[in-house]
């Protein structure tokens, strides 16, 4: 964990992240740059994102947050139930993303999200084989204490893993950021258009509706606030001029 938390560290903290162009190559007023932005790659991630962050909040809701502390076996069960479903998830989410290609730098983010997922692949694979052990009664050498202090901490990593995935979300933003400066040698742009915007937006609100006004927010539902205002900031559309 520490080492992805570094790489993450390492891409937003690159000074050539997000470099404006010279004022020499500033495209000409009312005219796009001559290079070429390619948006559909990126589009298709921070959708994917979006998605994601909606079938891992659509888990949780479903089974009632799943992870308990108490030894029961229906709750060990609902605890089994929760971890598969969400390894279900990440492994598809896992698979798509390695299917992906950003530019650099955000090939370190990509690969950074991969391994989050791995790790809490791992993580849920633990909880289940802790709520196994404690359904069908005692066993011989079985430490049930240990087993049973072993959970909250668990529950910490899926934490500082999903607060990690949670920081992460304004640079998952800049990849819909047109990087190249106007005639002002301002970023000015996304690079997605008004109707791509728009659809964003609504996928946000379809998904998460009332949740994005509330106080006490998941962090999947946090990252999604994230994502609305990132979209919703006074920066202009592909398809709107460029001065």
């Amino acid at each position: 964990m520490k080492a992805l938390h570094l790489v993450l560290i390492a891409v937003l903290t690159c000074p050539s992240a997000f470099a404006m162009q010279g004022a020499g190559n500033a495209p000409s007023k009312k005219q796009a740059p001559a290079e070429s932005a390619k948006p559909n790659a990126n589009l298709a991630f921070v959708t994917e994102y979006v998605r994601e962050l909606y079938a891992v909040e659509n888990i949780r809701d479903s089974v009632n947050g799943g992870q308990s502390n108490g030894v029961t076996s229906d709750e060990m069960s609902n605890a089994i139930y929760f971890g598969t479903r969400m390894q279900i998830e990440l492994r598809a989410e896992v698979k798509t993303l390695q299917e992906m290609r950003l530019a650099p730098p955000f090939d370190k983010l990509l690969q950074s999200i991969i391994g989050f997922d791995e790790h809490k692949i791992g993580l849920f694979q633990r909880l289940i084989d802790i709520s196994s052990a404690f359904i069908g009664g005692p066993k011989p050498g079985v430490d049930y204490g240990k087993l049973a202090a072993e959970v909250p901490q668990l529950r910490a990593q899926l934490d500082d893993t999903d607060n990690a995935l949670f920081e992460a979300t304004p640079l998952i933003f800049e990849t819909l950021v047109d990087s190249r400066g106007d005639s002002q040698n301002q970023i000015s742009h996304l690079i997605i258009t008004r109707a791509e915007r728009a659809q964003l937006l609504s996928e946000i609100d379809a998904n998460f509706g009332p949740k994005l006004d509330t106080k006490n927010r998941s962090y999947q539902v946090g990252a999604a606030v994230v994502l609305k205002a990132g979209l919703l900031k006074n920066l202009k559309s592909s398809d709107d001029p460029w001065e």
